[in-house]
């Protein structure tokens, strides 16, 4: 019977098949358009009907990602989580983008209290204990926080050596990029949450002369370090960053995280992705590959590009 269980929410850009291998579970986000409510689950044969439905050629305000509030944590905890394990880790999104961390926090007496009879039930004795991590991270970097906790609780290793290797190792790790296609949305999205990351000025001066930031999210803030002519130069150019990453062994783990908001096969044929797959197999490093969720995907527009790895001395991005 399964010890410790790895949550994760629907903000984690990870590949249903690793979400799947290494029995990763997922945390539902609502998206509310209008007066409509739907579920994030992560459910990838769904996201292009839903990119269409809710992103592609909507206005910045059409959608929102809403988490889940202390209650129905602990309904879903209660329903799915509870009665097959003793204990589980659920690993967040940064609480810096999204309030899941707070509410999830808030949940964790009222599940435990709650789990006792459903527990008895199961056959299982004593309190449900439930650990909230706030990854500092989303998209591509918090599946790469994901992976490595789920690996670890994989090979054997306890949940308090799970949570201060995130807490104290992965997390000021890992460096996520993401290369908005969309100036507007990403603007507007922006200033909503108090960032700067794209002012109105830059916002401008992007639809002027085609120019498109680089947003760097590290320890859960993002700033734009560097402007590009066109979003498929800005992708070139992290593609880049990564594949120089792996062959001058920059990396903490060997895995790189990548997402787009729209058909995978744009990022497939893309020549410096080409490249990074070949330098990744040269030098056993894992390439994940997946559709970025509704969540992320509502903040940064459709076509936007993120891609994310650990390291504690990353090369600078030329």
């Amino acid at each position: 019977m399964q010890e410790t269980a790895i949550l994760a929410d629907a903000a984690c850009d990870m590949p249903r098949s690793v979400m799947a291998a290494l029995k990763v579970q997922t945390i539902p986000f609502r998206i509310r358009a209008g007066d409509r409510f739907v579920a994030d689950t992560r459910d990838e044969e769904a996201l292009p009907s839903l990119y269409q439905q809710y992103l592609i050629g909507k206005q910045d305000h059409y959608a929102e990602s809403i988490p889940l509030v202390e209650r129905e944590l602990e309904d879903h905890m209660l329903r799915n989580v509870v009665a097959g394990c003793d204990r589980a880790i659920l690993l967040t999104i940064a609480s810096t983008r999204s309030k899941l961390y707070m509410h999830a926090t808030g949940a964790v007496i009222g599940t435990a209290a709650r789990s006792v009879r459903l527990r008895k039930e199961a056959g299982r004795s004593g309190l449900f204990d439930l650990t909230v991590v706030d990854t500092g991270a989303i998209g591509p970097g918090q599946a790469l926080i994901v992976r490595e906790a789920a690996r670890m609780v994989a090979d054997g290793a306890g949940s308090k050596a799970v949570v201060e290797a995130v807490e104290n190792r992965l997390r000021d790790a890992s460096h996520t990029f993401l290369v908005p296609d969309e100036l507007l949305y990403m603007y507007t999205r922006a200033k909503l949450k108090g960032e700067d990351s794209i002012t109105w000025g830059r916002y401008m001066l992007g639809s002027a002369f085609n120019i498109r930031p680089i947003i760097r999210m590290h320890k859960g803030r993002t700033d734009a370090v560097a402007k590009v002519r066109g979003s498929d130069e800005g992708i070139r150019r992290v593609l880049a960053h990564a594949e120089e990453c792996i062959r001058t062994g920059s990396l903490l783990t060997p895995v790189v995280s990548v997402c787009y908001a729209g058909p995978l096969r744009t990022v497939r044929d893309m020549p410096a992705y080409q490249s990074l797959e070949r330098a990744a197999r040269e030098h056993e490093v894992e390439l994940m590959l997946a559709p970025m969720s509704l969540t992320v995907a509502l903040n940064v527009g459709a076509r936007a590009f993120g891609l994310s790895y650990l390291s504690e001395t990353p090369p600078a991005l030329e």
